[in-house]
């Protein structure tokens, strides 16, 4: 059995997938232009790290002033980005025997954002029925579940998050993950004592609902 997480966001979204919460497989995007030294640490753990892999998929179009133009712009950056999220997943997912769990929206984003993030993930919502053969198999999580999944408080910042992960993953066999690894020997370059980097949070955040429903089927035995 398959469970895949997601932490959804148009610039830098995560994914982890576990089989029986016994290995785990992470994938990020990086929906936006970063740096040359970015773009190099990204080449350096997709060699390193054979269950990590970072996409990078470019710089997304420039706004326009024109209304029309710009909503144009940014369909087609939504349905570009969620394809590759549905395509990378099916690659390492082979039958459509899959629990998928995803963090809902938060409603703290305000104005455009909102609305973006809204239409995006309603895009998103629409194609992961493509990975499971039910729908009663898709759970809608809330930040605070699924920080409060790891053992944090609802309002917990990312580096409490961040930290818990690396201390505490809840579920032993993470510990044996690439991404585990990866914040134990890079955590200079991830974590620079104020802010940690993107993807590689938002991949620890796709991780959360896989705690989720690790949890809900402990408390069921």
């Amino acid at each position: 059995m398959n469970i895949i997480g997601i932490d959804f966001s148009i610039l830098y979204p995560g994914i982890c997938i576990s089989t029986d919460f016994n290995s785990f497989k992470w994938i990020g995007f990086t929906n936006t232009k970063i740096t040359k030294k970015e773009s190099r640490f990204i080449e350096d753990v997709n060699s390193l790290y054979s269950n990590l892999k970072v996409i990078e998929l470019g710089e997304r179009p420039a706004k326009n002033k024109q209304y029309h133009i710009n909503e144009r712009l940014k369909l087609s950056n939504f349905i570009k980005l969620t394809d590759n999220i549905i395509n990378e997943i099916q690659k390492l997912t082979k039958d459509t025997d899959n629990i998928i769990a995803i963090e809902g929206i938060s409603f703290g984003s305000s104005g455009n954002s909102l609305v973006d993030i809204s239409q995006a993930t309603g895009i998103l919502k629409s194609k992961l029925t493509k990975l499971t053969n039910s729908v009663d198999k898709i759970f809608v999580f809330s930040p605070s579940e699924l920080k409060n999944a790891i053992g944090c408080k609802g309002n917990a910042s990312k580096i409490d998050v961040y930290n818990k992960f690396k201390e505490d993953p809840i579920i032993e066999n993470a510990k044996n993950s690439d991404l585990y690894k990866l914040v134990h020997s890079s955590e200079d370059v991830i974590f620079n004592g104020k802010n940690i980097k993107s993807p590689y949070m938002d991949m620890i955040d796709s991780y959360l609902p896989i705690v989720k429903v690790y949890n809900i089927f402990k408390n069921n035995d």
